[in-house]
């Protein structure tokens, strides 16, 4: 298939998690991305488990990708790079603003090199402000931010979230934000600075924490599988499992409370509108507990689901390798290479005319 970024050039001198997958997220879409690795080699290579020179995150976050390996700190090195960026639309980087000064890379003095390249930085808290030389990974600035306060179990400690999704979610706006500045490129001719760091992933992240605290007057709190907006909203015990629930409006409690047997629920002052539910959701789960005891988890889901309550088991993530959905949306593509036990990786969660966009090149190897 065409892919709408044939053409695009990316230096990708990115590390770890985030960056790498917004580069990733670019070649998927077409772009010629090369990945720039320093002789030490990019951390990613080391996360656990690992297969030869590559850890499944590096499977994963540099797919697509071809590599170089440059020691950007020596001059043959920054010539090199020079070279590269010479004819790249696209520079990547993660560096805190002392090691874009000390390896010659300041975006003030690379867009007057270069005034076509576009530039994107990912950083840990943002290139402004108290905390900008700060290092973070996913989880510390999950911390920060209150995604890991409203994370886990009421009773519990707060929980980092089973996926890193402030490394995800950068990687995402950043390559969001390069291909709006390619878009602008092609009406001025002229780069741009693209900017996003975990910390403002974590601070859009809790948009509703942030407005719901200032309405109620309420400190935010942690739901577990539930939420403090709906309910019934998370985790129901079946005979042979468990599934989640998701209940957001009033007609659709009573079509879950016609469904599971116990149609007087409807019309029980406690629970007849959301607001209700949620001041008596304790209550309410331990009636419709009683009622799904009688049915397996599989069972009810397509009893819910297919008559318009959202409901669906809860399975681990190597279920999607028989998941008849992930089939027929065929988001599980050959990854090709016969040197990887992998198989199968997901596929970027993009169509175009029907058509995911195919992992053409594996992860590469060290060289």
């Amino acid at each position: 298939m065409n892919l709408p970024l044939e053409g695009i050039k990316v230096i990708d001198a990115t590390s770890n998690i985030a960056g790498p997958y917004g580069g990733a997220i670019l070649a998927d879409l077409g772009a010629d991305v090369i990945k720039i690795e320093t002789p030490a080699g990019d951390p990613s290579r080391s996360m656990a488990p690992l297969e030869g020179d590559r850890s499944a995150y590096f499977h994963i976050v540099n797919r697509n990708k071809e590599v170089e390996t440059i020691n950007l700190k020596s001059d043959s090195g920054k010539e090199k790079l020079s070279k590269l960026l010479e004819g790249a639309d696209v520079f990547l980087t993660n560096f805190l603003p002392e090691r874009l000064k000390s390896l010659g890379l300041v975006h003030e003095d690379l867009r007057k090199k270069f005034p076509k390249l576009i530039i994107g930085n990912l950083s840990s808290y943002g290139s402004q402000g108290p905390s900008q030389s700060w290092p973070g990974y996913d989880a510390t600035v999950q911390a920060r931010t209150g995604v890991m306060h409203v994370t886990g179990e009421a009773d519990g400690e707060p929980v980092r979230t089973g996926v890193s999704v402030l490394d995800i979610g950068s990687g995402t706006w950043l390559a969001m934000g390069i291909l709006a500045a390619i878009v602008k490129r092609n009406k001025t001719g002229l780069g741009t600075l693209v900017e996003t760091s975990l910390y403002e992933t974590g601070v859009m992240w809790v948009s509703y924490h942030l407005a719901a605290e200032k309405i109620s007057g309420n400190p935010s709190v942690r739901s577990g599988s539930g939420h403090p907006t709906f309910s019934p909203y998370g985790i129901f015990q079946a005979r042979d499992g468990i599934l989640c629930i998701g209940v957001g409006n009033d007609s659709i409690f009573a079509k879950l409370a016609t469904l599971i047997g116990r149609p007087e629920l409807i019309t029980d002052p406690d629970y007849i509108h959301n607001v209700d539910r949620v001041a008596h959701s304790h209550a309410l789960k331990i009636e419709i507990n009683s009622a799904l005891i009688s049915k397996d988890a599989a069972e009810w889901t397509q009893l819910l689901a297919s008559s318009g309550v959202p409901a669906d088991v809860v399975l681990p993530p190597e279920a999607l390798f028989s998941d008849p959905q992930a089939q027929a949306m065929n988001m599980l593509l050959d990854y090709p290479d016969n040197e990887s036990v992998i198989g199968k990786i997901p596929g970027l969660p993009i169509r175009f005319d029907g058509k995911r966009p195919a992992i053409r090149k594996s992860a590469p190897h060290r060289k």
